[in-house]
């Protein structure tokens, strides 16, 4: 089991109302500390990252992830015809309504996820898809006239989906 490291950051002292400086640096190491321990202190762990960049700050050996509180997924719209591309950078749900042929193009890569919704199928609306591997060895048959649900993922470059099903 790994052990994670207790930061207890040490604030330094604000020499006056000019201070303007220790009163920023104070707050950031609050903030960090928060971040790290859920409400500072060193009182346990409640964020461990390995590698996760923000704003040019990398964190490094740390390990997992405990969210307490609801995860909103982001929804980006598509387009509804010809070569659409889907980009984890848009949202993990993402959704195409058809008005005719689709060809998928796909900018994911190793450990992104996104699902699409393909809704307004119509009888005479196909969907190409990129090199990819499918479960159950094929690429599915969307529904007519109904809510299309698909999931695609990359792993160590190779792109994988999965069809989830359709609802009326």
């Amino acid at each position: 089991m790994a052990v994670t490291q207790n930061f207890n950051f040490n604030l330094p002292a604000i020499g006056g109302d000019a201070d303007v400086w220790g009163t920023r640096l104070n707050n950031n190491w609050t903030s960090l500390d928060t971040l790290l321990y859920g409400g500072g202190g060193g009182s346990g762990t409640l964020i461990n990252l390995d590698d996760y960049t923000a704003n040019g700050m990398t964190l490094t050996a740390v390990a997992s992830i405990d969210i307490d509180g609801p995860i909103t997924e982001q929804v980006h719209t598509l387009g509804t015809s010809g070569a659409i591309t889907v980009d984890a950078a848009n949202g993990t749900v993402q959704t195409i309504a058809m008005s005719g042929d689709v060809t998928i193009q796909s900018s994911l890569t190793s450990g992104q996820f996104v699902t699409l919704r393909f809704t307004s199928v119509g009888a005479n609306d196909d969907v190409t898809w990129p090199t990819m591997e499918w479960m159950f060895g094929s690429s599915p048959s969307l529904e007519v006239g109904a809510t299309n649900w698909i999931q695609i993922w990359n792993v160590d470059g190779t792109l994988y989906g999965t069809y989830l099903g359709y609802t009326s």
